[in-house]
């Protein structure tokens, strides 16, 4: 598989076979992510790796009660409310496979001012994008699905309680992983004109 045909399998797939997923896949997926580009020659990339149901369903609860809040507060309905968290849930403890994508802040540098202090973060954020792509392309040249998952960034601070994350490390993204389910059918993806994103 060339780096075009591994791009384009890399396709977001939520349902997966009741399969476990090699940990050597994983880790080699992690050490290709961890070549991607940094501010400072930081290396700040960290994975959470969660494999148990035990784990799975203590992620899967305490954003779900994160959710379950921002969700109430927004003055949704009780029964819309649940069957949203419902599926949310589902899905989380379906996966065989969850990877909490983080960046270790402790790597940053410190600045002074507001301005420059936020670009730091962006810089750190736009990092860990960048990884997280290449994280995913390599799981799917491997065969493996994935699933990009922005559920994190709205409870970081959850998140950051639940893993027990080392101080300063900022979780980003949730990637789902696993073997795509036997009648899992892509959806035809149209051919990118580059001519609409370039300015």
């Amino acid at each position: 598989m060339n780096l075009a045909e591994a791009v384009a399998a890399r396709r977001s797939v939520r349902a997966f076979q009741d399969r476990t997923v090699p940990r050597d896949l994983v880790e080699h997926a992690v050490s290709l992510a961890a070549q991607a580009p940094a501010p400072h020659h930081s290396s700040p990339w960290r994975f959470a790796i969660l494999e148990t149901p035990e784990d799975k369903g203590r992620l899967a609860t305490d954003m779900g009660a994160a959710w379950r809040a921002d969700l109430t507060a927004d003055g949704l309905p009780g029964e819309r409310i649940e069957a949203i968290l419902g599926r949310s849930d589902r899905l989380l403890r379906s996966a065989p496979l969850l990877t909490v994508c983080c960046a270790d802040m402790s790597r940053s540098h410190a600045y002074p001012d507001d301005r420059r202090r936020l670009a730091e973060w962006s810089l750190f954020a736009h990092s860990v994008g960048a990884a997280l792509q290449v994280y995913m392309i390599a799981l799917a040249e491997s065969g493996v699905a994935s699933c990009w998952i922005s559920a994190p960034v709205f409870c970081r601070d959850q998140v950051k309680q639940t893993l027990k994350l080392p101080p300063g490390t900022e979780p980003h993204a949730l990637v789902l992983v696993g073997y795509a389910s036997l009648d899992y059918h892509p959806r035809p993806r149209p051919e990118p004109d580059p001519r609409v994103y370039i300015l």
